[in-house]
């Protein structure tokens, strides 16, 4: 990563870096994790966890498959934090001024596409598991921008069974080429088990409870085509529609081969 920062940043839009502001030994990042333990000891924690198994009880393959998955996930995170420090402070090197942006390692999921070129300072940006995004850096922050901001470039390289699991289904799919917001589309999968499935209106459908609450964008659009009839208690502090959201796949299914009806209907339901 050090060594390709430079050619990075150039391709990036970045000017005049010089040879560099200081001299940054990557060789001070062997060995240290990057909550700053040692790196034996961080991956030695998964060892630990394979003893705490066996002393739970459990089966000597079982606690095989900790240390493993505990192993693999320890040291992809060792990793990506190596790179990103040894990027970022080669770039500082080149110029104190130099910004970054996340750049999609493809092949990326939604969470990590309505991401993209999002820009970040001194603090870094906040990772789900096993995302592998990295960071692109330039002194031009417009330049980034161009480059990596607009996830619409990722998604239409890729191959239509690609796309649909990016987006969670064929019909999120469908709905993205037809004009769908795509942080609606991939945050209607934010928390677990937000997507159901339910018997209602005499078939079967699948429904979101995201963007549902009073200052929801669904909501509003659901109260203007008249939907909301009542609300319920969600949570401590929220209401939400007594009405669910129903997902693009449902809307499909409703207006058949009706393309205008289920045009107005993913904008009732504040999908576009």
């Amino acid at each position: 990563m050090a060594e390709t920062t430079p050619d990075v940043m150039q391709s990036m839009g970045s000017r005049n870096l010089g040879s560099g502001e200081f001299t940054f030994d990557t060789s001070q990042l062997v060995g240290v994790a990057g909550n700053g333990q040692n790196t034996f000891d961080n991956l030695w924690s998964s060892i630990l966890l394979g003893k705490q198994s066996i002393a739970n009880g459990n089966s000597l393959s079982m606690a095989l498959s900790t240390i493993e998955n505990s192993l693999a996930l320890r040291s992809r995170t060792i990793l990506a934090d190596t790179a990103r420090t040894s990027s970022m402070m080669t770039a500082k090197s080149h110029s104190f001024t130099a910004h970054y942006v996340r750049m999609l390692t493809p092949p990326s999921c939604g969470r990590c596409a309505i991401l993209a070129g999002m820009p970040s300072g001194r603090k870094a940006f906040e990772r789900h598991p096993h995302c592998d995004c990295v960071a692109a850096w330039s002194t031009d922050e417009s330049a980034l921008a161009k480059h990596y901001a607009n996830a619409t470039d990722y998604l239409n390289s890729l191959s239509s069974e690609d796309l649909a699991k990016t987006l969670g289904s064929q019909a999120n799919a469908q709905a993205w080429h037809d004009g769908a917001d795509l942080n609606q589309l991939v945050n209607a999968y934010r928390r677990s088990g937000s997507v159901r499935a339910a018997q209602l209106y005499g078939r079967s459908i699948k429904y979101t409870s995201e963007g549902t609450t009073k200052h929801g964008w669904a909501y509003s659009r659901m109260k203007q085509a008249g939907y909301v009839k009542a609300h319920v208690k969600y949570g401590s502090k929220y209401w939400r529609s007594d009405r669910p959201r129903l997902m693009p796949e449902s809307i499909y299914q409703i207006a058949g081969n009706n393309h205008a009806e289920a045009m107005r209907l993913l904008n009732n339901y504040g999908w576009l």
